[in-house]
């Protein structure tokens, strides 16, 4: 019975090492490069919402495991050139890009068969200022293309 126990032990011990996302393996790799970073789980957040906040929000709360923000300084554009390898190694999918006059955005996801992974949005100012925020999910593609599809964002250009 002890055996069973242990090697019962050491698997979810192993499955959770491994469900570690890509993004924070990305942050690990860079922290010393950040200027701020925050992590925070999902139902901390959720819980801060009142029962009026947007449907597709909440949806997105139950559905998530936590948050990553981080800042870094990108002075040298080292910290971006490394993010560019990091969507082509990982397969990252581009949803959105948006660019203005002061920077630039993206969106963008992990997927694996139907759901979606991780969301990472990636924010990035003229005066070199690189923003991260990824976001652990467990969302099928459908959920994902409902939620956007139920936007109300308007973007207009000058």
């Amino acid at each position: 019975m002890r055996q069973l126990v242990t090697v019962i032990c050491a698997l979810f011990m192993v499955s959770a090492v491994a469900q570690e996302t890509t993004f924070k393996k990305f942050y690990k790799t860079h922290k010393e490069k950040s200027a701020f970073s925050l992590n925070l789980s999902a139902s901390f957040a959720g819980s801060f919402l009142s029962d009026d906040d947007n449907e597709d929000l909440q949806k997105l709360l139950k559905k998530s495991g936590d948050f990553k923000l981080m800042v870094f300084n990108n002075e040298d554009a080292s910290v971006s050139k490394d993010f560019k390898r990091y969507i082509r190694k990982y397969k990252l999918k581009t949803m959105v890009r948006f660019k203005g006059d002061d920077g630039k955005a993206s969106f963008y996801i992990l997927k694996k068969n139907d759901i979606v992974k991780e969301i990472i949005l990636k924010a990035n100012s003229d005066d070199d200022k690189l923003v991260l925020f990824g976001l652990k999910t467990n969302l099928t593609t459908d959920e994902l293309a409902e939620m956007m599809s139920n936007s109300n964002i308007n973007i207009t250009t000058d």
